[in-house]
């Protein structure tokens, strides 16, 4: 094999290396696990004191790219999402935001017979793998569990605004369950900062994240101007969306109201702008919601429906809480400030 098959396949060959601070790489998360756009994803094992014991690595994998026609563009597609990624996760770490998955360690290391380094990345591992693997027991879940999740979730998204950092990407495989923590969130490679303080290679695209859970007005094309209301407006959107999985074992929103849209009415098939199909979304939105409820515990029933209204309100300059609308439209204060609440009385079983 030559020096450059080397290079290419260096990111595939880690198991057994030693990395700097003790860290050993211990083996390779099977493909399609996990890993993103760019990484090949390993465990990795720290003997002795320190903690973490065992930690999450990403390693820039160039052998994706081989096949490219242009090489020196999806070079730096690649190494720009890489870099990008590394960086917003170091503002996370800086600014102390401890519901977002933190940052281990960044650095290179080079295999023998090899002439270019590999690149990696290390996160703390999740002991209890992401939200996902709940899915099968979230009808047993205590109810008390839910709601102080949900709280934790919100306080991540609120630690990433508060920063001017949009996360883009909520989903329930990027919520991590830690076994003495609680959940934190993670994946941050599709994120958008204002003002560009790190410049996104995603900042230019309408929908940044997984299409299949973008709110209504991006999947219908009408993009904002306004940086709050195109990305924070999609964060809370997004956030609504999670509420609605963890109370139905899996549903999306966007897949119960989709449901209830005519044909005629469907994205691919609106030939008009999003304004004029948006009062036949609303009406979708709201039989969406009212599947949704039946999903509820009684309880609870009310005042959740109405926190996923206002997170994921079809119109994105209705979105967020009313109470909000003229100051800090998109704030997530009084939604953490709900959850705690509600969480508190499951808690202390507290609901009459």
């Amino acid at each position: 094999m030559n020096s450059l098959s080397n290079d290419l396949c260096a990111a595939e060959y880690l198991e057994g290396v030693e990395l700097p601070g003790g860290l050993v790489v211990q083996r390779r998360i099977p493909d399609g696990a996990t890993g993103g756009n760019f990484g090949v994803p390993y465990i990795v094992v720290r003997e002795g004191p320190s903690e973490p014991k065992t930690a999450f690595l990403k390693a820039l994998n160039l052998r994706r790219l081989a096949g490219e026609p242009d090489f020196a563009r999806a070079l730096q597609r690649h190494t720009t999402a890489f870099n990008f990624e590394r960086d917003i996760l170091t503002i996370c770490k800086d600014k102390g935001m401890k519901r977002v998955a933190r940052l281990i360690d960044a650095g290179e290391h080079r295999l023998p017979n090899c002439t270019l380094p590999v690149c990696y990345i290390i996160f703390e591992l999740a002991t209890n793998g992401d939200v996902r693997s709940h899915l099968g027991q979230i009808a047993n879940v205590e109810l008390a569990w839910t709601l102080r999740t949900l709280h934790e979730i919100t306080v991540a998204m609120n630690q990433l605004h508060t920063h001017g950092i949009a996360h883009q990407d909520l989903k329930p495989s990027n919520i991590l369950i830690f076994e003495n923590f609680g959940a934190k969130v993670g994946d941050l490679g599709c994120a958008d900062a204002m003002n560009g303080q790190t410049p996104s290679p995603r900042s230019n695209l309408n929908i940044a994240g997984d299409p299949s859970y973008a709110p209504p007005e991006l999947i219908y094309l009408e993009v904002s101007h306004d940086w709050k209301t195109r990305r924070l407006g999609c964060d809370l959107y997004l956030l609504g969306s999670i509420i609605v999985f963890f109370f139905t074992g899996g549903a999306s929103i966007t897949a119960l109201w989709r449901k209830e849209l005519s044909l005629g009415h469907q994205p691919a098939a609106w030939p008009h702008d999003y304004r004029s199909v948006l009062p036949y979304v609303r009406d979708a939105f709201e039989r969406g919601l009212a599947t949704f409820g039946l999903s509820l515990p009684p309880q609870v029933s009310s005042q959740v429906l109405e926190l996923v209204r206002f997170l994921c309100d079809p119109d994105p300059k209705l979105r967020g809480h009313p109470l909000n609308r003229t100051t800090n439209q998109f704030g997530l204060e009084r939604f953490i400030s709900a959850f705690d609440v509600l969480a508190t009385k499951a808690e202390y079983n507290l609901f009459r």
